[in-house]
């Protein structure tokens, strides 16, 4: 009897560590092989992108395809079709030019995981254009600040995450980390897939994604103080390290656009503080500070500058004029204490981007160009450069040991 629990026994670990071997076996290969994208095309389902619909690694005929890239500005927090990418599609479909814009935004990413992602997709994906989504409210501090891990892979976050932010589907390839066993995590999920159905009830209200996540009042004015810092002069060179990155990631996208001989552009987003002067009263009541310490224009006209200098060839557009102008006439485009864009700010910038793609990208005639808001024509104030070389400055050598101040024609831009 004793033989027979003991042969019973070795059976069962035996079972259970080949089981083991063959669920951590899945984890990895499945991972390497999407990430791969040696066949036809790339399974974004699987990659689990705020992207639904096919893509082939070949460019298809008559359309003109951009490849898009950042953060959870980029990704969105609501389903595919209400997206940047899907607005802008859309906008420049209307005025006859087909165009898709691919969605590779990973949300918990910055400038370092911006160039992992760009030289990995760019190089198995064909394209007719590159472009990167900045975020104004947080990019420059979480490289300065060194709150996002450069050592990232890409698409980590994504690809880990049990729910499809494209459907609110289960991913029974992605169960979450619960156990000790990643056997136990497998069958654990496979039971509550079958057992209270495929799908997750998020919460969310329509069209946003599981990643739609209001913050605690006292957590989204912490958080609003802190997406303000790009945007105070006295704190420029604290933020030295995260302009270096912008440098660094325009010349990367610089060099892939002469390599493979098509344009790029940086796209910058705004926070709701820039758009929206009582938030940063706000905030500042909240922190502290003072009111006017803070430059909505700073943070988008330091990037352009910093980019001016290091990569001239990189096409920048600020969303900034354009989401002032609509918020100031009264539009809500963020949900309440939320930090991204509702239907509405996705919708307004996507228009601003397929604008600008079918003026500087199509040659579109100006009558043909989509998007009808008046506010996508909205301007920045005069420019005073004081502020802006100032902050140059004290940003230090950023760019090949030469101050960005001197001789910076980009900084006069608006």
């Amino acid at each position: 009897m004793r033989k027979a629990c003991c042969i019973l026994a070795v059976t069962a670990c035996v079972f259970v560590a080949a089981g083991e071997i063959v669920c951590r076996l899945i984890d990895a290969l499945g991972d390497s092989q999407a990430l791969a994208a040696e066949g036809e095309a790339v399974d974004l389902a699987a990659l689990n992108y705020n992207d639904d619909k096919p893509l082939p690694r070949r460019r298809t005929p008559g359309e003109f395809r951009i490849l898009t890239f950042g953060d959870s500005y980029c990704c969105g927090t609501v389903k595919p079709q209400y997206t940047l990418q899907g607005a802008a599609s859309r906008s420049l479909a209307e005025a006859g030019a087909r165009t898709r814009l691919v969605n590779f935004g990973e949300p918990g990413s910055s400038f370092a995981h911006y160039r992992k992602a760009l030289a990995h997709w760019s190089g198995r994906v064909e394209a007719d254009g590159l472009m990167v989504v900045v975020f104004l409210g947080n990019d420059p501090q979480e490289t300065a600040w060194d709150a996002a891990d450069p050592d990232q892979p890409v698409n980590a976050v994504l690809r880990a995450c049990p729910v499809s932010v494209a459907n609110d589907r289960k991913r029974l390839t992605a169960p979450p980390h619960r156990f000790g066993l990643r056997l136990i995590d497998y069958t654990t999920a496979l039971a509550d897939f079958v057992l209270a159905g495929a799908y997750v009830e998020t919460g969310a209200p329509e069209p946003f994604s599981p990643l739609y996540a209001p913050l605690p009042p006292e957590r989204y004015l912490r958080q609003t103080a802190n997406f303000a810092v790009a945007g105070e002069a006295a704190r420029c060179g604290e933020l030295s390290k995260g302009w270096q990155a912008l440098a660094e990631l325009g010349r990367d996208l610089e060099r892939l656009g002469r390599q493979r001989r098509i344009p790029t552009a940086v796209v910058l987003a705004p926070p709701e503080v820039a758009a929206r002067p009582g938030l940063w009263r706000e905030a500042a009541a909240f922190s502290g500070g003072q009111i006017e310490r803070y430059d909505p224009w700073l943070a988008g006209r330091m990037a352009r500058a910093v980019l001016g200098q290091a990569a001239p060839e990189v096409a920048v557009l600020d969303l900034t004029p354009a989401f002032v102008c609509a918020a100031g006439r009264g539009d809500m485009l963020y949900p309440p204490r939320e930090i991204h864009w509702n239907v509405a700010g996705n919708r307004l910038a996507g228009e601003a981007v397929a604008r600008f793609v079918g003026r500087q990208w199509l040659g579109l005639p100006e009558a043909a160009l989509p998007g009808g808001d008046a506010c996508l024509a909205a301007a920045a104030p005069p420019l005073d450069e004081a502020p802006v070389n100032a902050c140059l400055l004290a940003a230090g050598q950023v760019d090949g040991g030469k101050a960005l101040a001197a001789n910076c024609p980009a900084c006069r831009v608006q």
